[in-house]
């Protein structure tokens, strides 16, 4: 009897570790099915970004050239007229910015990464992290449910012991279909911003969310909205596009 009850909690452990297993690989692959779903071989998009504070609000639109297989972008903010023409820019994990005026290409310094993206609830950070938050994270399914007949995983994320990111704690909010609907950052145990996903219609042949909120949730009255406004995917992308005194 006791040899009997001995190999059943086995079969327990070992089922347990299986299905973590499996649930891992699942929100892996849900996490890949967004990324395929929002980028490809090379992404052109244009956006409209409204940032809302309690008592102003300033509007930017900006251009973006993503080439997911080499690991870059170019971001080229097209208004107002006074930042026209800037360029953030990442290449080989430097994320550096063009100014046109002084026609000089600046590094970021690792000192300037948690400085607000153009005055935005957006880091310089979210820029180079991008490409890592699949690659240097953990991932599980933590919660399933069904939202207007959508099945729908919350996804819990946590950074292995080397990676190089800011956020101790990702939850994300994925339909099956690899729509994202919402997605928090916690640093510790307390959700720092969030950002939803909505408007949900089709462009450059996909369904896809093409509004984005950034709230900071200890900073009433703040959030930041990128609105697609055009995308075209697999899209050839000179080198040149990724060197801004030729890009031009």
């Amino acid at each position: 009897m006791k040899g009997l009850i001995q190999a059943f909690w086995i079969l327990i452990i070992c089922s347990s570790g299986s299905m973590a297993d499996e649930t891992e690989q699942e929100a892996v692959d849900l996490l890949r099915k967004t990324e395929a779903l929002m980028r490809s071989s090379g992404t052109v998009a244009e956006y409209q970004v409204d940032i809302i504070r309690p008592d102003w609000q300033r509007n930017m639109s900006f251009r973006s050239h993503d080439d997911i297989k080499n690991n870059r972008f170019r971001m080229e903010i097209l208004s107002p007229r006074k930042t026209k023409g800037t360029i953030y820019l990442k290449v080989n994990n430097i994320l550096s910015m063009y100014l046109p005026k002084l026609r000089r290409q600046i590094n970021i310094s690792p000192a300037m990464m948690q400085d607000p993206w153009m005055g935005s609830d957006f880091n310089n950070q979210d820029l180079l992290e991008t490409d890592s938050l699949i690659n240097q994270y953990s991932h599980r399914i933590v919660q399933r449910e069904e939202v207007d007949g959508q099945a729908v995983m919350t996804i819990e994320s946590t950074p292995s012991a080397t990676a190089k990111v800011t956020w101790k704690r990702l939850l994300q909010r994925i339909r099956a279909d690899g729509i994202p609907l919402v997605m928090e950052y916690q640093c510790e145990k307390r959700a720092n911003r969030r950002m939803t996903f909505d408007q949900i219609k089709e462009m450059g042949g996909r369904l896809i969310p093409t509004r984005w909120t950034m709230t900071p949730l200890d900073q009433s009255g703040k959030s930041t909205v990128i609105s697609l406004r055009s995308i075209q995917f697999n899209v050839p992308l000179a080198d040149d596009i990724f060197d801004p005194a030729k890009g031009k």
